[in-house]
């Protein structure tokens, strides 16, 4: 019998004491953890494989946290929680209402920090990036941004992938449009109904064996769209 996974976590914090007792304690507590010390650092890290989830301090010099949370959203929708010397309510607001999924307020007892990754991997099941459809003949992997229908396999962009995400959440539930809208172009000034139009015509191209009548990414006209798993299991 094969051990189980242990959660990638994915450290962002410029304050090496602090990343050397955060990394040694959460490793204790059952994760696997990669620490870096800056944003660039860590959309380099991102390049190479996603974690389960992000810990990110807000006030780093260069790219402060903020700036790296935005940039991580616009590549995947992974869950984030913020770390800050700041209690200010301006920031905490700013940081759920955009990009985190929890806010820690420095200093803080490891044990809460453990606690609160655990109950967001519960709530957001980060560790499962991968679905198999349409009777075994579709694997969409996120995690290496790429789908393979029968021997065909497709690469994934980033609007794609977060695409997938919000309705991979939903399984075989109709996600709104507004709502598609509002999580994968959070960073759009006026997002338009066209790109989700746009998205799903090129999606179809990827994950569909005939895109002219789709199986997998289903349209309800008028409300929006989902992923039907037509009894395939998720893995």
């Amino acid at each position: 019998m094969q051990p189980a996974l242990r959660p990638a976590i994915l450290l962002v914090d410029d304050d090496p004491t602090l990343r050397t007792v955060l990394t040694r304690r959460l490793e204790r507590d059952g994760f696997q953890v990669r620490p870096v010390a800056s944003g660039p650092e860590a959309l380099a890290e991102l390049d190479r494989a996603w974690p389960a989830i992000l810990v990110v301090d807000l006030m780093m010099p260069g790219m402060d946290g903020f700036e790296l949370c935005r940039r991580v959203k616009q590549i995947a929708d992974l869950p984030i929680i913020v770390l800050s010397a700041v209690d200010a309510s301006e920031a905490k607001v700013q940081a759920l209402q955009h990009y985190a999924e929890d806010y820690v307020t420095k200093p803080f007892d490891p044990d809460e920090l453990t606690a609160r990754i655990h109950r967001v991997l519960l709530r957001t099941d980060s560790t499962r990036g991968g679905l198999t459809l349409d009777g075994g003949t579709l694997e969409i992997d996120l995690s290496r941004r790429r789908a393979r229908v029968d021997e065909r396999v497709e690469s994934l962009s980033p609007t794609e992938v977060r695409f997938l995400q919000v309705l991979m959440a939903a399984l075989d539930r109709t996600v709104p449009t507004e709502t598609l809208l509002n999580r994968v172009w959070f960073d759009s000034d006026v997002p338009d109904p066209s790109y989700v139009w746009v998205t799903v015509r090129r999606l179809r191209n990827k994950i569909e064996r005939d895109p002219s009548r789709p199986r997998v990414l289903v349209t309800d006209r008028g409300i929006g769209y989902r992923l039907s798993t037509i009894d395939s299991p998720r893995t």
